[in-house]
């Protein structure tokens, strides 16, 4: 019966059903076949995102659309081009140093993505970079989001696996760091051989005014995410920090958001909340009803019966990982997923906190990769190129986020280190 649920869910995606009534419509139905009363199906759709630390996907998503709305993102890239703009392809350098220090005020791929397309793609462009090479960078660096905090996706497995939010994030920040320079080398091995051009000159000056431009943006950042890792508040009451500072930066020190702005991307992130939310909510259903077929544990032990080898293992782990990830969206691979590999993962003694960096790397490059790839498609719809033009470069990108992954797999020091 659990098989033949998943392999509904499947279908109906397949189909185009959205993934959120996909999972709904699968859990239903299997529950009716089950003979399990109906009522129940409302209630743990309730259950599912009765949960205050839940709050913290909202806030998290507002302070980006705050922070995204108002100067700041030129002062980043105002001080990431004083940074690495001397580098040989400086652009795509500053792509990827902007993506890292957004990724600290964002937590979503997808808006980093929508973000940065609309502003890099053209000037890259107008440097001599291609139209497709500049898509791709800015694709894959927008995937940092993900991984260096705050990021939702953490903030999911975090809930699901009951493991330390506040631990998760501070093991996404090697791996992110690891994943940024990935990048820039892989931009550096393309600028090299197609000469493209620097940016600027380095010049201290420069780097000072840049820096005490950015410094107040900077520091929301550092004030959300130290206070988490500090344990001087929760992840939802960080996120609710990172609210008012931006709305105090926007507001009051630099004036650049209206009440009519504020009342916009508050519909934005409610339209983006509603979304993961509907997503939370299907896979609570669905998840408990596998629970309870005790697929979970059948998944561990059919990968765990494949083999005794714990590197052939962990390569299984990444592959099916991988797999879903390419049909998957985040949110539902995470809820939906992760409880069937974590007792695998466990009683291979990898760490949960390990894990979910892994978790989040492999869905990072599902993002990039068809038929799901949504942030290569938000990006692709920003830019009006086709996904096969954006992947013809894209694919070394995504080839280094496999080495990073490997890298973060099978050194668990780079995700732990610092926790």
């Amino acid at each position: 019966m659990a098989w033949g649920v998943v392999g509904l869910l499947f279908a109906l995606i397949a189909l185009g059903m959205p993934i959120a009534f996909a999972l709904m419509v699968a859990a239903a139905i299997a529950m009716l076949v089950a003979g399990v009363d109906l009522i129940m199906v409302p209630i743990q759709l309730f259950s599912g995102v009765n949960k205050v630390i839940l709050l913290a996907i909202p806030l998290f998503i507002f302070m980006g659309e705050l922070m995204g709305a108002t100067s700041i993102s030129d002062r980043i890239i105002t001080l990431a081009r004083a940074l690495v703009g001397w580098i040989r392809g400086g652009l795509a350098h500053v792509n990827v140093v902007t993506s890292m220090f957004m990724a600290e005020m964002s937590g979503s791929a997808v808006a980093d993505a929508a973000v940065m397309s609309k502003v890099f793609v053209p000037s890259m462009e107008k440097q001599g970079y291609p139209r497709a090479f500049a898509a791709a960078i800015t694709a894959t660096s927008a995937t940092l989001g993900i991984i260096i905090p705050p990021s939702i996706p953490m903030v999911l497995y975090g809930v699901t696996t009951n493991t330390s939010i506040k631990d998760l994030f501070i093991a996404g920040i090697v791996p992110g760091l690891i994943l940024g320079a990935a990048f820039m080398i892989t931009s550096y091995l393309f600028a090299r051989r197609e000469a493209y051009p620097t940016d600027a000159h380095f010049e201290w000056p420069r780097l000072g005014h840049a820096l005490r431009h950015a410094a107040v943006p900077l520091l929301i950042p550092v004030i959300v995410v130290g206070g988490l890792i500090g344990g001087f508040v929760t992840p939802t009451e960080a996120a609710a920090v990172g609210v008012v500072c931006a709305l105090l930066f926007g507001t009051v020190l630099h004036r650049d958001l209206d009440l009519a702005r504020i009342y916009e991307l508050m519909l934005e992130t409610v339209r983006q909340t509603s979304v993961v939310m509907m997503i939370i909510a299907g896979s609570a259903v669905l998840g408990q009803f596998l629970a309870n077929e005790r697929l979970p544990q059948q998944v561990a032990e059919a990968l765990g019966g494949v083999t005794d080898s714990y590197v052939l293992r962990l390569l299984l782990i990444n592959g099916f990982l991988l797999l879903l990830g390419m049909f998957l969206h985040a949110s539902a691979a995470i809820i939906v997923v992760v409880p069937m590999l974590l007792p695998l993962a466990t009683q291979m003694g990898i760490d949960p906190v390990h894990f979910g960096v892994i978790v989040c790397l492999n869905l990072g490059i599902g993002q990039q990769t068809p038929p799901v790839a949504s942030v290569l498609l938000t990006v692709c719809s920003t830019t009006g190129l086709r996904i096969e033009q954006v992947m013809g470069y894209g694919k070394w990108f995504i080839l280094a986020m496999f080495v990073v992954l490997l890298i973060v797999t099978f050194l668990p020091v780079t995700a732990l280190g610092l926790v």
